[in-house]
């Protein structure tokens, strides 16, 4: 499996707001993708990040994905850039 965390920091207390409602469908928007396992958002105690966690069933499946027309449509019309996310990656060894 590889998961694929994209750590975003919060400006203010709209910005956490505006962005928990953009993912709160992304589990079940998600389900679309092949490959995709599983999705979580995690908000940091502090409020300052939050982290946006998903579960592929392999690499492959992360890249189609950023390259995918449902990636362009869920970011706004760009396309898959890692250069501009925080992102880090892992492949999962247990779980």
């Amino acid at each position: 499996m590889y998961q694929v965390n994209n750590r975003i920091d919060i400006q203010s207390d709209e910005q956490l707001a505006m962005l928990k409602e953009r993912f709160q469908n992304a589990n079940e928007s998600m389900k679309k993708v092949d490959g995709f396992i599983s999705f979580r958002l995690l908000i940091a105690e502090d409020h300052s990040h939050i982290i946006a966690e998903t579960i592929f069933e392999k690499k492959d499946n992360f890249i189609a994905w950023t390259e995918s027309e449902h990636f362009k449509r869920a970011h706004g019309g760009r396309s898959g850039d890692a250069k501009r996310a925080n992102i880090a990656s892992y492949e999962i060894a247990i779980s």
